[in-house]
């Protein structure tokens, strides 16, 4: 299965200090990237930030939406990012699906 996952930084991940900051940066953001960049490697995932802002979209290709659930609690930026999973219907299952409508219409 594959999903959508929107991401979008929250109040949580912008510090107010520079000290914050850096923990915010050190404990929990680089560490998911880390973490986003071996499941790319891996075939999991991929996509990425959006450039100049503090939100990104990846597609995921696990076996379930538990699977899904499970890796993005996992990840240390689920913290300070808000998260949104929509599953994706493939093509090939998209025409199947069409066609058959078609096919229920023209029957009457």
């Amino acid at each position: 299965m594959e999903f959508l996952v929107l991401m979008k930084l929250s109040k949580e991940g912008m510090g107010e200090t520079a000290d914050e900051n850096e923990n915010i940066l050190d404990k929990l953001i680089i560490p998911s990237i880390e973490e986003l960049a071996k499941m790319e490697k891996e075939g999991k995932a991929r996509g990425g930030f959006f450039e100049g802002q503090r939100s990104a979209a990846f597609i995921f290709s696990v076996g379930s939406g538990e699977e899904l659930d499970e890796i993005l609690v996992a990840l240390p930026c689920s913290a300070v990012f808000g998260m949104e999973s929509i599953p994706l219907e493939g093509l090939e299952d998209a025409l199947a699906r069409d066609r058959k409508v078609l096919e229920d219409l023209r029957k009457g």
